[in-house]
């Protein structure tokens, strides 16, 4: 299964209510997009979409900081 096919399980999964699955699907899509800026940061803002409906505010902080760290220093 390759980025675009996880991210796009994640956001169905998200989109059904299923948040532990899109947090997971997104997390996958991260591993496979990790070298590109752009789905990189697509995969952390669908892990911290899915942990704020989730009402996760752990994951929802702990992704935050990792959009804006990756943002900031792997341009």
């Amino acid at each position: 299964m390759n980025y675009a096919q996880t991210m796009e399980l994640g956001n169905r999964r998200l989109a059904d209510g299923d948040w532990q699955g899109a947090y997971a699907h997104f997390g996958r899509a991260h591993g496979l997009g990790h070298d590109v800026l752009a789905q990189h940061l697509a995969a952390h803002r669908g892990m911290l979409r899915a942990a704020v409906r989730g009402c996760r505010p752990g994951k929802a902080c702990t992704q935050l900081f990792l959009l804006v760290m990756a943002y900031l220093f792997e341009r």
